[in-house]
């Protein structure tokens, strides 16, 4: 049950590489093969040809040389360890400067076979540090990097592995497999496994279970079950050392399971689980777990306890990132957004570039989407997606995706009132993510939140910073009212009405009766009213609430500018159309000739003058440009009802009672 570990080449036939038994290259015909009992006999019949030293020398140099004598390694198991130890060190202290290195690495080989691959490490690099080691770098750089893997250091033996003075000596293409596979890249282990077959069997026995093991393991993750139960057998042939068993328990049990065996599966989990091995057992509780759940043996809820609780136990690998990738879908399903999305950015932080990390990842870049930009999250109320959202916004995407969703979480929080934390947001957009029109139109709803938030200076600012030329007729128009408003708020009447002289519509006479009202133009405001309404005298239909406020806001307009024609033709058209004791006696006493001067006027219009017009406005111009207002459904309980009307009175009892006692 031998091999040939290297291809042996002579003048009359080549032994090839092999596992098990030899074979044979014949170069001359007459080549002769006799099988002893306990030797193969090659020959001719004139005698084989010797090959001449120098050829044999030459050869030598280049031939790929095996790191590990097993003999010695045996050797080194056999004897005591801190008497051998101690030989070594003496050894080292006796040895003259050139012979010392020859002498530390024979200590890094007795600590590697006792499986002290720390201290091996540690003896390779004090020779790397003397410079007249040369001689023997590359067998010292070998030993630490194999040192460097098995010890969870793949990176670094990977760099040692680069080095010239390796080259494809010593195995050098099994160690890459084996540090590829502790960096999680398994389908490039598998390849560097897949040829090296004689080279694992030249190992000795502790090195033969570890590569073996690893080589298992690279076939599984690549689904290559064949070449997983191939690696299965030959751990059988080996033997699996008591310490390995878990681990070996817990890969033959993901085998089982990949050819559909599932009890049996469930029997390897679970010895994994019962040893005192814990990354086995971690490992072996969460496959049991999984496996359990596609059986129907537990439901979501438990699945979930026992993750949660594996999750609490065992920390920092790959078992704790897949983890948490379960129990972030888990939460998904059960609209536990936030623990979701914190238990998929628990697994990016801990492996990065790990295959469960990044789909976990993924997941939770398209479950923080659909929060915001479908109605999967509309039954959130608007202060945990607010939460949410500056607590994962590194999620938020890139591109018209993530303005929208900005824009849309905007909306939702004007509809509640948070109105500074709204304004962040379109604000932010602005500054930094957008550019040309796009700018300009989140600009103008950034001046409606503004002019809700009662900051018209920012609105100004907000608009004047993003003004461009090319802009369509009605976003040019939307943020010219906006822009006249804003002006108007601040005091700037006259440049305000200048700015929309030649905007026309319903709104635009709104705005401008608000600014007449505002610089106390009383009759110019009662006129555009009067023009706003227009036939709708004509209509017997009773006015509502909203009508009924700008039509008493009109009718003492005219009182207070001592309007005499327009009072009279007002109250002709308007009067038989109010209804209700109280707005038909407040409109008789504000229209009334010479009322100015009464008491009961004076308590009308001192109301009117402190109406504020800004819901109206911001309610025409939601009414105009449904683009720049909120669209997410609020729940029931957190609806507000709309404003009654622009300026809307408050009922005035004291009316009623003053003309009782009249």
């Amino acid at each position: 049950m031998r091999g040939f570990v290297k291809r042996q080449d002579f003048v009359e036939l080549s032994l090839l590489e092999s596992v098990h038994g030899v074979a044979i290259h014949p170069n001359s015909d007459d080549i002769g093969v006799e099988i002893a009992a306990d030797k193969i006999i090659l020959g001719r019949p004139g005698g084989l040809t010797l090959s001449s030293a120098g050829v044999a020398v030459e050869r030598a140099a280049t031939a790929v040389r095996p790191i590990f004598d097993i003999e010695e390694w045996k050797k080194n198991q056999a004897q005591r360890f801190v008497g051998r130890e101690d030989a070594l060190m003496l050894a080292i202290a006796a040895a003259e400067p050139d012979q010392r290195p020859q002498a530390r690495l024979d200590l890094a080989r007795f600590y590697m076979a006792w499986g002290m691959y720390q201290e091996a490490k540690g003896e390779a690099e004090v020779i790397l540090a003397d410079p007249g080691a040369k001689a023997e770098e590359s067998i010292v750089r070998m030993v630490h990097a194999i040192a460097c893997i098995v010890i969870g250091r793949p990176g670094q033996g990977l760099k040692d592995l680069a080095s010239p003075a390796i080259g494809d000596n010593y195995d050098s293409q099994l160690w890459k497999g084996l540090a590829y596979a502790g960096q999680g890249r398994w389908a490039e282990a598998r390849e560097k496994f897949k040829n090296v077959d004689f080279a694992i069997a030249s190992l000795p026995l502790e090195l033969q279970t570890i590569v073996t093991l690893e080589a298992m393991r690279a076939s599984l993750e690549v689904r290559d079950y064949a070449g997983a139960a191939r690696r299965r057998s030959e751990l059988d042939v080996i033997g699996v050392p008591a310490a390995t068993r878990p681990a070996v328990a817990v890969l033959r049990g993901r085998l089982a399971e990949a050819l559909g065996h599932d009890q049996d599966a469930l029997d390897e989990y679970k010895f994994a689980v019962n040893s005192s091995d814990r990354a086995a057992a971690a490992e072996a509780k969460l496959l049991e777990v999984v496996l359990r759940q596609k059986r129907g043996e537990i439901n979501q809820a438990e699945t979930l306890r026992e993750l949660e609780t594996l999750a609490a136990i065992w920390r920092g690998d790959a078992v704790e990132v897949k983890t948490l990738q379960m129990m972030s879908r888990i939460y998904s399903e059960t609209a536990r957004y936030p623990e979701s999305l914190a238990a998929a950015r628990g697994a990016t932080r801990l492996q990065p570039n790990s295959e469960a990390s990044r789909l976990a990842q993924d997941e939770a870049s398209a479950l923080f989407t659909q929060i915001f930009l479908s109605p999967k999250g509309d039954e959130l109320p608007p202060i945990e997606a607010l939460g949410m959202f500056y607590e994962f916004r590194e999620l938020t995407p890139i591109g018209r995706r993530g303005d929208e969703m900005i824009r849309r979480l905007s909306d939702r929080l004007v509809a509640v009132d948070l109105l500074d934390q709204a304004a962040e947001l379109l604000q932010y957009q602005v500054d930094h993510r957008l550019e040309g029109a796009a700018r300009a139109q989140v600009a103008a709803r950034l001046a409606m939140v503004y002019l809700t938030n009662r900051k018209p200076d920012r609105a100004i600012a907000a608009l004047r910073s993003t003004r461009i030329a090319d802009l369509s007729g009605e976003l040019r128009q939307q943020r010219l009212l906006l822009e006249a408003r804003a002006l108007s708020d601040v005091g700037r009447h006259e440049l305000a009405l200048d700015i929309i002289s030649n905007i026309s519509g319903r709104e635009a006479i709104r705005l401008r009766s608000d600014i007449y009202w505002a610089s106390r133009q009383w009759r110019e405001s009662s006129e555009q009213i009067e023009l706003y309404y227009g036939e709708r005298w004509r209509d017997f239909k009773p006015l509502d609430a909203a009508e009924k406020s700008d039509v008493l806001r009109a009718i003492v307009g005219y009182a207070l500018a001592e309007d005499r024609i327009g009072l009279a033709r007002f109250r002709e058209k308007f009067g038989p159309l109010m209804s209700g004791e109280t707005d038909r006696l407040a409109f008789d006493t504000a229209s009334r000739p010479g009322a100015a001067s009464s008491a009961e006027f004076a308590a009308i219009a001192k109301m009117a003058a402190g109406v504020d017009t800004l819901e109206g406005f911001l309610r025409e111009m939601k009414a105009r440009f449904p683009d720049a207002v909120a669209k997410a459904m609020l729940p029931a309980e957190t609806a507000k009802p709309e404003p009654v009307s622009t300026g809307s009175l408050p009922r005035i009892i004291g009316l009623t009672r003053a003309d009782a006692a009249r």
